[in-house]
Parts: structure tokens; C-alpha cells; sequence
């Protein structure tokens, strides 16, 4: 009988121990999404994005939006 009071106990201790872990993980995920949004829209910046990548100094053109109606870059 005792043995059954002690798996239950230990289900229940699992159970709130592993609801913290949960609670955990979803708010690191969260928080990790909403830091991945802000540096995304932050490189959307070409000053920003001048100073935070390598690689763009290294391009040949310096990107820039389109600025006829057809999406084409020249």
C-alpha cells in the first residue's frame, strides 16, 4: 500500500516538475521568435545592416529596392 502512495506521489511530482519545464520552454521559445523578428526587420535597414553583416561590404552592388513598376533591379 505504501508503494502505491509512493508512485503516486512521484507521478505528481513529475507532473509539476515537468509543467515548470513547459512553462520553460515555451517562454524561451517565445522570446527567441520575437528576438528572430526584431533582427530580422532591424537588417531591413541598410545602415543597420551595414554595420551588423560581414558579407555586405564584400558585395558588388549594394542592394536597393526596385525602383520601376517591374521588380527588376539595375
Amino acid at each position: 500500500m505504501s508503494n502505491d502512495r509512493e508512485a503516486k506521489s512521484y507521478e505528481q511530482l513529475f507532473i509539476l516538475f515537468s509543467a515548470k519545464v513547459e512553462k520553460v520552454i515555451i517562454r524561451t521559445t517565445f522570446f527567441c521568435i520575437i528576438v528572430l523578428i526584431c533582427v530580422q526587420l532591424l537588417l531591413q535597414i541598410p545602415y543597420i545592416r551595414k554595420h551588423f553583416t560581414r558579407v555586405e561590404p564584400l558585395e558588388g552592388k549594394p542592394y536597393m529596392t526596385p525602383q520601376n513598376g517591374k521588380g527588376e533591379r539595375y
